[in-house]
This record gives structure tokens, C-alpha cells and sequence, in this order.
């Protein structure tokens, strides 16, 4: 099964090419089904809940994590779901992901503000990790639109170490279980720390990308000690759902908008976008093939599943259009239509002709935010 959300698992082997997908949209989740070379809505659940994230243990147990109710488990291959929040005291819940961390099978979710909860036990009971706020950064943790607290973004579990993204203030590992947090400098001011998306490949041990929401694609090869700026794809600005080929370290994919999202509520329109790498992030080329041009939504979310002999991309955006590629991304066709999908209120601020927002567009940024959003060329 492929998972396709904002906050969770976005990468996936296969022994051959799935035909199910599980989507998280702000309307519970949708599963889809090919059959005969087509894409159908099979089933929906969990309607009326905002997911932000879906993630799987390797049997196949899935969990969804919402904004405001907390973390919902499926044992059935999302026919059914259940409730499993016992530990968990902060349900806004941003970002999921399951794995074996120092061989022990876990589940983790992030929340606002800012806390990760771990699960050793299939979501039976959760426990907090206190240690992701006893860094030196967390008091300055932000987040631009109300209530302008910093969350969790992303979770990866890397065999020995757990990393979390902090959307905005800080890039964590933990090599203890998660008792205890580093921070890996991206940039020395912890507001330009807009950390999307972490990305790590066995391949190439000591590298790093993450996608920072703010300063665009930085890199490091020295296990993060040292970082680079790395150019973007033209014409855009705001990375945010970004994959590596699970087989090909330094084959990369990319979303990103034109601008902030200060600018897209001002000119009604993100012009979502989506490039390739093949040098591990360093240079990109814009993907078209059936792709919209300017469109008004933002690609949400973006998943590679690969297989023997190939592998499929597959993106969704604010409007719920869900693409699929077959052949690196050089052509796409739209596969279904979904409630939407969306990193926080993104979907509601990219609407065609709304009102205004206080939990939208109510943005405050740093001076050096304000000054980059206002040197823009967008």
C-alpha cells in the first residue's frame, strides 16, 4: 500500500507495484484502488477529522494522525479505525512515522506545540520524549500564522538515531531513544531553522538535505557540521514534500511554491510546483509533462514507491487533485479527486475568492523574514 500525506511516511519498496493508496486529507481518509489500469475511490473514513499523517508498521497496521483528535489506528487496511490516545496530551498533531528504531518497532507522532510521542507497544499507550524540549533553542520556537507555536514537522527513524524537523526553530537527532536531543545548526539563528523535510539515504551516510521553509533546499555532507545553500528550482521559493529514490541516493523530487504564503493569499494563487535532481539536490529541472502551469494549489504531499525494474510518483495538492507519474515524473496523469490535502490551513488560504483569515493570513515573521518576503521577485 502506498501512503500519501503531508506529515508521514513517503517512501516505500515494493516486491511489485501496489495498487492501493491510503490518502490523508482534511476530510479523513480516502483509499483508492486500481483496477484494470484505473484509479477509484474504494472506500473513506474517518470523515470530518484533519489528517495530517498516515504511517505503517511493516505488518501493515496503519495509524493517522489528526489535527485536534489525536492518533486513530486501522488493523484492516483503513476499513475501520480506532482511537488509541492513551498518553497522549497534545492531539494537534502534525507529522507521524513508524519504523525499527535501534531494533525495537516504534510508532512516533509530532504535535503543537512542539512534543513527540512514542508508541512501543502498536499504539496500545504513548509515552513522551522530554528531552526534544530541554534544547537550547526551544524557547525561541515559532510559527508565523496564530497561534505562532512551533511544531513538529517531520519525523524520521534512521536505525540508530530518531530525527525530528522543527517547523520553526531546529533540526534534532537523538541517539538514546530519544532521552536526549542535539540540535545540528542549519543556521545560527533558530527562526531561520524552517525545517519541512529531512532526508537521509544509507547510501550517503555523512548527508543530510532538509527542506528549510524559509532559507530554500540546504545540504550537508560532513554529518552536519557544516551547511550549504543549495540553488532551487527556478522560479520557486518554499520547499516543502521532498523524496529520495529509495535505490538511488542522489535522484531526488521536489514540491515548492512561488514565494511565501504571505504572497500567495495577497495574489490568490501558489503556483505549486515540481522538480527533479539527479545530483542529490544541487541542481534541479522543473517537471511539466501534465503538470499545471501557475496553478493556484500547492502539491501537499509526494510519495516514490519503487519496485524491481521501476517505481511510481504520486503528489496531491490543496485542491485534492491526485497525480501519478510512471516514468522519473516526465509525464503525469490525475488520478482521483480527494478532499483536499494540506500542510495546516494552507487549503482554506488558497481557496478561490475567499475572505480573509485571522488564522490564515494573520502571518508575522522575523525582520529577516520580512525583509526577504519583501525583496521577493514574485
Amino acid at each position: 500500500m502506498i501512503l500519501l500525506s503531508n506529515g508521514g511516511t513517503n517512501q516505500h519498496r515494493s516486491a511489485q507495484r501496489s495498487d492501493t493508496i491510503l490518502v490523508g486529507t482534511v476530510d479523513g481518509v480516502v483509499l483508492l484502488e486500481r483496477t484494470g489500469g484505473a484509479w477509484t475511490i474504494a472506500h473513506r473514513a474517518l470523515a470530518g477529522c484533519s489528517v495530517s499523517a498516515v504511517t505503517a508498521l511493516d505488518d501493515g497496521t496503519l495509524f493517522a494522525a489528526t489535527h485536534g483528535v489525536g492518533v486513530a489506528r486501522s488493523e484492516d487496511r483503513g476499513l475501520t479505525w480506532t482511537w488509541t490516545n492513551d498518553g497522549i496530551d497534545r492531539v494537534d498533531l502534525w507529522s507521524a512515522r513508524a519504523g525499527r528504531l535501534q531494533g525495537r518497532e516504534v510508532v512516533c507522532v509530532g504535535s503543537l506545540p512542539a512534543h513527540v510521542f512514542i508508541s512501543e507497544n502498536r499504539g496500545d499507550s504513548w509515552r513522551e520524549l522530554p528531552g526534544l524540549r530541554k534544547v537550547a533553542s526551544v524557547a525561541q520556537w515559532c510559527f508565523p500564522p496564530p497561534p505562532r507555536i512551533g511544531h513538529v514537522k517531520d519525523i524520521v527513524i534512521e536505525g540508530e538515531r530518531l530525527w525530528v524537523g522543527i517547523e520553526i526553530g531546529a533540526l534534532l537527532v537523538s541517539t538514546d531513544f530519544g532521552t536526549s536531543f542535539s540540535e545540528l545548526k542549519i543556521d545560527p539563528n533558530p527562526v531561520e531553522c524552517d525545517v519541512h523535510r529531512i532526508l537521509l539515504h544509507p547510501a550517503r551516510p555523512q548527508r543530510i538535505v532538509v527542506a528549510n521553509g524559509i532559507v530554500g533546499v540546504m545540504s550537508s555532507d560532513d554529518a552536519g557540521k557544516t551547511w550549504r545553500k543549495n540553488p532551487m528550482p527556478p522560479h520557486a521559493n518554499y520547499p516543502d514534500a521532498m523524496v529520495v529514490h529509495p535505490n538511488d541516493p542522489d535522484l531526488i523530487f521536489l514540491t515548492a511554491g512561488v514565494g511565501w504564503p504571505s504572497h500567495w493569499y495577497r495574489l490568490g494563487r501558489a503556483r505549486g510546483k515540481i522538480a527533479r535532481s539527479r545530483d542529490g539536490g544541487m541542481t534541479w529541472e522543473r517537471l511539466l509533462g501534465g503538470l499545471p502551469d501557475g496553478q493556484r494549489a500547492l502539491f501537499s504531499a509526494l510519495t516514490i514507491e519503487a519496485w524491481p525494474g521501476g517505481y511510481a510518483l504520486h503528489a496531491v495538492d490543496t485542491d485534492g487533485q491526485v497525480f501519478e507519474s510512471l516514468d522519473g515524473g516526465d509525464h503525469w496523469t490525475i488520478i482521483a479527486d480527494v478532499p483536499p490535502v494540506s500542510k495546516g490551513e494552507f487549503h482554506r488560504g488558497l481557496v478561490r475568492d475567499r475572505t480573509k483569515l485571522a488564522t490564515v493570513d494573520d502571518i508575522v515573521v522575523s525582520d529577516v523574514a520580512a525583509r526577504r518576503l519583501a525583496a521577493a521577485n514574485v
